[in-house]
């Protein structure tokens, strides 16, 4: 037999494998009234299923008319998929043992003249009659074999296994993207799926499943808590990592740390400070408006505690770039302080400084200028954490890194409320100046709230150099609700200022002076105006055309036209989820394979 035959022999034999354990899977799945105690099970079962198909949309759909064309070149990679399904299907087998009475339970398709091509586009279930029994019969006997939970759990935790040694025969960068398209497809406003995917995802040890699972539970939680119509709940599902419950305190007294200089703030002032042995950052919010605290004083209570809760949740498995708050302050009725722990291997009271401090540098020279690939790292964290942020149901709404001048801070001391920003770096470890740009810091989430309808919270304070940051349909006094898409927006103006390295609001050569843009930067259409017909395409030269694209999604307004009423959808968390979908594809994955 000639290889080429040879080889479409094999790749025929795989593809109908893999149909037949995607249609195992659709048998157990498609039981009806799962005992209530296996119902996690059942969850591990969606999420390994939902696992293999996405493996096979990118493994076999796209490489699959080059792979017929030549197969005898990949033989050994399709005989290793063989492997790989004849383990599934194996362990489907072992489970099924009990049925055999009941026939051929799970057949796999006639392929009869179909080429491999379409056999891969004719995805159905192909369940062979039993021969004995009705199907009634079958759905009833797998409810029997489910009452074996151990036998579920370890043919589930199977499939995980052979699901990972698939997993591993693609690139980092595509498991990296896998990952981020399941924790989408899973992320729900149900706290009862939420919390079987929890228990599903420890089950199955998919930590960065079971983390979203528990955040945006605490998330829901705490809104539902919010709600003065709703009793509070009690305590909400536990997992490997410790949740707080609804009831925890995490309020603070200023008494209780040991302030490194004067704790004393004004508007969104930073103080370090001693507890416990550790060093803690203290982000103060001073709310020269507290119309909303006083007429809602339960509910900015209850969201301050929700806050604290979610930013204390265990959030590293999501590779999001925020540091572990440990409680919250009130200095007084209108200033409000969250208490972050500093890095670790940080010196107690040492300072981090803040990436506009970076950018607007005195005097800075081209040796000032970070790497190409440092600044690729760095762009790569920041969009992934703001995607997981709101991928947990939560926006931040104060995604900014503009500052006023030292000169004009100097001219004017009313004006030292605007220095500190939103992304923080300390010192590389053994050094004193030497900043770790691959470990940048997320901060400032004091008027953020969850993405819920109806939801409000205070808005920023007007300041030109902060509303460069905010979307046009954020700035006026009549704004539009804030959207998921306004937070991608503010990313994006900082992915700008990161290929570039310099602030947003200095555009043209350098001058020892302020530029005169007062006017423009007042314009809601300041970044349409002056950054995207011009600045943005310099992009390309500097970060290629990748990075370049991605900057430009986030600012065209295509994401705003998700959230638009022209666009219908089943419900608002199938909006979402596509939004996530569509900002995953344009921008975090188009940024994560930029490489210097």
């Amino acid at each position: 037999m000639d290889p080429a035959s040879l080889g479409i022999g094999v790749v025929s034999v795989v593809l109908q494998t893999y149909k037949a354990v995607t249609s195992a899977y659709d048998v157990y799945l498609s039981v009806r009234d799962f005992p209530s105690t296996y119902r996690e099970i059942r969850t591990a079962f969606m999420v390994e299923k939902y696992r293999l198909e996405q493996w096979g949309d990118q493994m076999l759909s796209g490489v699959q008319q080059k792979t017929v064309q030549e197969p005898q070149h990949n033989m050994a990679v399709w005989k290793l998929f063989q492997a790989v399904f004849d383990a599934m299907w194996a362990a489907f087998q072992e489970s099924n043992k009990t049925l055999e009475d009941y026939g051929h339970i799970v057949g796999v398709p006639e392929s009869g003249d179909m080429s491999d091509l379409e056999l891969l586009e004719s995805m159905q279930i192909s369940v062979t009659s039993p021969k004995k029994r009705s199907i009634l019969g079958l759905a009833r006997t797998i409810k029997f074999v489910l009452r074996d939970k151990k036998k579920m759990e370890a043919l589930v935790r199977e499939l995980c296994y052979w699901n990972d040694s698939l997993d591993k025969m693609t690139s980092r960068l595509e498991q990296e993207s896998a990952a981020r398209r399941r924790r989408v497809h899973f992320s729900t406003g149900n706290v009862d799926e939420l919390q079987l995917l929890q228990a599903a995802a420890a089950l199955l040890r998919h930590q960065d499943l079971e983390k979203m699972a528990c955040a945006r539970t605490v998330i829901e939680k705490g809104y539902s808590n919010e709600i003065p119509s709703q009793p509070p709940d009690g305590r909400i599902a536990q997992s490997d990592a410790t949740v707080p419950s609804a009831e925890s305190d995490f309020r603070l007294e200023m008494d209780q740390l040991d302030w490194h200089g004067l704790p004393f703030m004004t508007d969104q002032l930073r103080a370090t400070a001693t507890y416990r042995g550790e060093g803690i950052i203290v982000d103060w919010r001073l709310c020269r408006d507290d119309t909303w605290r006083r007429q809602n004083p339960k509910a900015f209570r209850q969201r301050t505690e929700n806050l604290t809760r979610v930013l204390n949740s265990d959030l590293k498995a999501l590779d999001v770039a925020v540091l572990h708050c440990i409680g919250y302050l009130d200095q007084s009725s209108t200033v409000t302080g969250y208490a972050f722990k500093a890095p670790p291997g940080v010196t107690p009271g040492q300072k981090p400084i803040t990436l506009n401090q970076l950018l607007t540098k005195p005097s800075m020279k081209s040796s000032d200028v970070p790497d190409l690939g440092d600044r690729f790292e760095l762009a790569k964290v920041l969009a992934n954490t703001v995607f997981e942020i709101l991928n947990i149901g939560w926006l931040h709404k104060n995604i900014r890194e503009s500052s006023w001048p030292k000169e004009a801070v100097e001219d004017d001391k009313d004006l030292t409320s605007a220095e500190p920003k939103n992304v923080l770096f300390w010192p590389k470890k053994g050094t004193r100046d030497e900043w770790d740009l691959s470990k940048p810091y997320l901060v400032g989430f004091d008027i953020s709230r969850p993405n819920q309808p109806g939801e409000m919270s205070e808005k920023p304070l007007a300041d030109p150099d902060d509303d460069i940051y905010r979307h046009p349909n954020y700035r006026a006094a009549h704004s539009h609700p804030f959207l998921p898409s306004f937070d991608i927006y503010s990313l994006g103006i900082m992915l700008f200022e990161i290929g570039t390295w310099r602030n947003v609001g200095y555009q043209g050569a350098p001058r020892p002076s302020r530029p005169n843009l007062e006017t423009h930067k007042s314009d809601p259409h300041f970044i349409e105006k002056v950054v995207m017909n011009g600045p943005v395409m310099d992009l390309k030269r500097h970060m290629g055309a990748k990075y370049r694209d991605a900057v430009m999604a986030c600012l065209g307004g295509e994401f705003d036209a998700i959230w638009g009423s022209e666009r219908t959808f089943e419900s608002r968390e199938g909006r979402l989820q596509y939004f996530q979908a569509e900002v995953q594809r344009k921008v975090v994955d188009a940024i994560a394979v930029c490489s210097a």
